[in-house]
């Protein structure tokens, strides 16, 4: 080998080894920093993974190369379906995927900034969206970038809830038909709605209210300030003396969040209520006066309304009227067929205050079962066969008036039920409807049943009956007053007599009349008088044909008679009605009563048989 070169490579040699030996000396002096720089890692990965927040790093194409737990938590997926595996642009709505990619390339030039921070919705792997509040900004000396999602969801649901709040108060507020105002704990205005900005003509908030509204330079002397700021609730009526009308003033407090208080007030015109109010007591006292006059009059009166009588039942029942006349309450009068208890209904009416409106009477036993609910309730169009169109019922027809209920123990149970949520102003629901209605109406019952019987019986609810027997009137019969039968008998012959020269009623004949018992009462008698004034003969029934007599052999069907034993029995059957009928002047009750039968097979007879009422002039009772 040559001396030279060998000399050479012993020096390079020599040379390389003191470089290792400086390596290793600088390797040894660096020890420290590399532990450090191994614990900053770790550090690093503690914060990583205990944000609070889902945190992630996103490689330059969008890849995900790291998340932490709660990223996985809010995502759905797992770190080995995310990491090196999915985009970032997987996780946000559709519509965000062009402005986040935008973001995400403005991040990596100098031409434009991008948002660090902005809200957004992600779809986790249920398809479930959340609204996460998003953090991002690229990592020192690379081209990723590092994220945080925070779940913002229930924030945005209370958002969305405090605006609906807001709009549905700014509605109730807007449609109030009045004016409402806030002010602060020292008189200062702080809103006003529309309705009262139109009203004073500018915006007037900081303002005093007593300056801006009422025109006054001090705090007005009707102000409820001190009780609304200790936390009460105040309403009071005010006549406003700038313009003299009534005004309605509700004034509650606000307690707002940071404890301070302000005073809500919302004011009503109630002029017209007020009006009413006021002509409906000078009405009350008209009838107070018109109540005491008759009252001082009664002992001389021989007439009240429709009704005739000068005795003492009939003056305690003129009391009674005058008494039920001065309330709403509802009435129920008693008494047997014939004594007058629709007139009594017909006086307490005319003397209320509902006298200018209806008077409706019904009929309660004459109406079938399967028709008393429409005829009370009205129907709708199309409730049933045959209803063309719509029908208004009793109930309706007796709005701001008296509907007069005759025979109301023939309302059944279940009928009761309907009637006495009606009368309680619960309203009704007309057939075929399906909207509750409401009639301002005053009942006035009748009949001539024992309701504690019907009660016992379970044909009469005890609710309903102690609703009706609020004010009970009992109508003498006429038996019990035969001192008032000339005044009867006299009313009568001046009422069906007319101009005819009727002879005078024998004393003998005013002697029969006296000692009869009048079963049909003041009907039976009105009858008689109707006779009397064709006939000029007074005739009872105790004189008249019992029409339960052994008929002639003419008024029997005959062996020979062609027809089936049951149209024999038919034909018997009609002519027996129509002559019971007939001889209690068509009254139904009295025929189904002599007939042994009740109101409703008699009805249902006469239709069959095809009887019924001729026509001629209406009769009056008393």
């Amino acid at each position: 080998m040559n001396i030279g070169l060998e000399s050479d490579l012993r020096r390079q040699i020599a040379d390389l080894e003191t470089k290792i030996s400086e390596y290793e000396g600088l390797l040894y002096h660096h020890e420290p920093g590399w532990n450090s720089l191994k614990q900053s890692d770790a550090s690093y990965q503690v914060i990583f993974e205990n944000t609070g927040t889902g945190a992630f790093v996103k490689e330059a194409d969008m890849t995900i190369s790291k998340v932490n737990s709660e990223f996985e938590r809010l995502t759905g997926y797992s770190k080995a379906d995310i990491e090196g595996e999915m985009k970032w642009t997987d996780f946000f709505l559709e519509e965000d995927h062009d402005r986040l990619a935008g973001y995400h390339a403005d991040r990596r030039t100098a031409t434009r900034d991008a948002p660090r921070n902005l809200e957004c919705r992600i779809k986790d792997s249920s398809g479930a969206i959340r609204h996460v509040y998003l953090t991002l900004d690229l990592i020192p000396g690379t081209r990723k970038s590092i994220g945080t999602l925070m779940d913002i969801t229930k924030l945005k649901q209370a958002e969305a809830q405090i605006l609906e709040s807001k709009a549905f108060l700014a509605a109730i507020v807007e449609s109030f038909d009045g004016l409402i105002y806030v002010v602060s704990r020292d008189l200062k205005i702080q809103y006003l709605n529309e309705a009262l900005l139109e009203k004073v003509g500018r915006n007037a908030v900081g303002k005093p209210c007593y300056e801006v509204l009422h025109h006054r330079a001090a705090v007005c002397p009707f102000c409820v300030h001190e009780q609304v700021f200790n936390g009460e609730a105040v309403r009071f009526e005010i006549k406003n003396p700038e313009n003299d009308r009534w005004y309605y003033s509700v004034n509650s407090p606000i307690h707002h969040v940071d404890r301070s208080i302000s005073l809500l007030a919302m004011v009503t015109d109630i002029q017209a209520r007020k009006t009413a109010e006021l002509s409906l007591k000078k009405n009350e006292s008209q009838l107070r006066r018109q109540n005491r006059l008759l009252r001082s009059t009664m002992t001389e009166r021989s007439k009240f309304g429709g009704l005739v009588g000068k005795s003492q039942p009939m003056q305690e029942v003129y009391e009674q009227i005058l008494n039920a006349a001065a309330t709403d309450a509802t009435v129920v009068i008693y008494g047997e067929p014939g004594t007058g208890k629709e007139l009594v209904a017909r006086a307490i009416h005319d003397m209320s205050l509902r006298n200018r409106e209806q008077f409706v009477p019904v009929h309660c036993g004459a109406i079938p079962e399967n028709l008393i609910e429409s005829e009370f309730f009205g129907y709708k169009k199309g409730a049933f066969s045959g209803a063309g169109a719509d029908k208004q019922g009793y109930v309706d027809f007796a709005h701001k008036g008296t509907l007069f209920m005759d025979e109301i123990g023939e309302i059944s149970p279940h009928m009761q039920v309907k009637l006495l949520r009606v009368i309680e102003g619960g309203g009704y629901t007309p057939v075929g409807g399906n909207r509750v209605k409401h009639s301002d109406i005053r009942i006035i019952a009748a009949t001539n049943r024992d309701m504690l019987e019907r009660m016992e019986k379970q044909m009469m609810r005890k609710d309903f009956f102690y609703r009706i027997h609020i004010l009970p009137i009992y109508m003498p019969p006429l038996r019990s007053r035969k001192e008032d039968l000339p005044l009867l008998i006299d009313h009568f012959l001046m009422l069906y007599g007319g101009k005819k020269n009727l002879p005078p009623i024998t004393d003998r004949s005013m002697d029969r009349l006296l000692e009869y018992d009048w079963p049909g009462n003041v009907r039976e008698l009105q009858n008689v008088m109707i006779r009397y004034c064709h006939s000029q003969k007074i005739e009872l029934m105790e004189t008249l044909k019992s029409p339960f007599e052994t008929p002639v052999a003419d008024d029997i069907p005959s062996a020979g008679d062609s027809g089936t034993l049951r149209s024999m029995m038919d034909a018997y059957e009609k002519k027996l009605i129509e002559a019971v009928l007939r001889r209690n002047q068509w009254h139904r009750s009295h025929a189904a009563r002599l007939l042994g039968i009740d109101r409703k097979t008699l009805f249902t007879k006469m239709k069959r048989h095809g009887l019924a009422r001729p026509q001629s002039r209406s009769s009056h009772s008393s």
